[in-house]
């Protein structure tokens, strides 16, 4: 073969090569993500993709924000709307004491719900707990709220009769109950002061009068130890609750079965029938120990050689 002829030959075998070596790949114009259309149908399926729900094999991190709306959400777990009391104090309550402070700064002033004659008070009466303060006053008479706060039930509910619950911004809920008629509605927000309902005699009551009662995670507080009755002022805005005071003082079924216990003991051990002895605990005085046994302060301290000053002991023994 002449050179002449070689040349065309050898650039022919040549270009044969390279056709073979580039044929497995496309055009630079089609190669993977250069094509627009593509590109533009990845993204709408990746958008698609991030949008859709979680499954239920996934933990779903976002904090759940719907309590936020109502007072003291951070305190209570739950908006119930259906039972007056449904939260456990013992559950829920996990220190040794908290303060509670009554009137907050930009909140109104406490308001008495109903100027009255006090009927009946905190305590234990006859065969049943009772965990309000009655406070007399005639059918129709207006009865307001005592803080600033929530509605959380408004509806007849069993013994209560007419009842209106408030959950307030300072964590506690106070108990408007036997309302001839009721002004309000669950959720809707009210301020010390406020038209709830009108007196009346609904429910379990003998005789018009308002059952009313504050509470705190549940529990039921003697509300003397908060207002000033005589006066229709608060005592103190800032009131401690001890998990001892409830023990001690306002758990009256634990209280109830309890002396129960103390008085079957005392029989056991040949202690004379009708004498009772009370063993001091932390955080009584002689006007709770008295109220509590439903007897007086100067009997307590005739029985017992005491002064109405006299400091108690934890474990000291009352005659009752």
């Amino acid at each position: 073969m002449t050179k002449g002829r070689f040349i065309p030959v050898l650039v022919c075998a040549l270009l044969c090569a390279f056709s073979a070596m580039a044929a497995p790949f496309p055009p630079d114009d089609k190669k993977p993500g250069d094509d627009k259309k593509g590109k533009a149908a990845k993204q709408k399926e990746d958008t698609i993709a991030y949008n859709l729900p979680e499954t239920s094999s996934e933990v779903d991190e976002t904090p759940d924000t719907t309590l936020i709306t109502f007072p003291s959400h951070d305190l209570y777990a739950s908006w119930d709307v259906n039972t007056a009391h449904p939260y456990k104090f013992n559950e829920a309550f996990h220190e040794d004491s908290v303060v509670i402070t009554l009137v907050n700064p930009g909140d109104n002033n406490f308001i008495l719900p109903y100027k009255g004659n006090l009927t009946s008070l905190f305590g234990w009466r006859k065969y049943r707990p009772h965990y309000g303060t009655d406070i007399s006053l005639h059918t129709g008479d207006s009865v307001v709220a005592a803080f600033d706060g929530m509605v959380r039930i408004a509806k007849y509910y069993q013994g209560y009769g007419n009842c209106v619950i408030i959950r307030h911004n300072n964590g506690l809920e106070t108990v408007y109950a036997h309302l001839s008629k009721i002004a309000v509605e669950s959720g809707q927000s009210v301020t010390s002061g406020q038209l709830l309902g009108l007196g009346g005699n609904t429910g379990h009551s003998y005789g018009s009068h308002l059952h009313f009662e504050i509470r705190y995670l549940g529990q039921a507080l003697d509300t003397q130890d908060f207002i000033d009755y005589e006066t229709g002022q608060l005592k103190t805005n800032y009131f401690t609750l001890r998990k001892s005071d409830v023990e001690n003082k306002y758990d009256l079924r634990a209280l109830h079965y309890r002396h129960r216990s103390d008085v079957g003991l005392n029989a056991k051990s040949g202690i004379k029938k009708g004498k009772s002895v009370y063993v001091v605990r932390k955080g009584d005085t002689l006007s709770t120990i008295a109220r509590r046994n439903r007897t007086t302060v100067n009997a307590l301290c005739k029985k017992n050689r005491l002064r109405p000053t006299s400091t108690l002991r934890i474990g000291q023994r009352l005659s009752i």
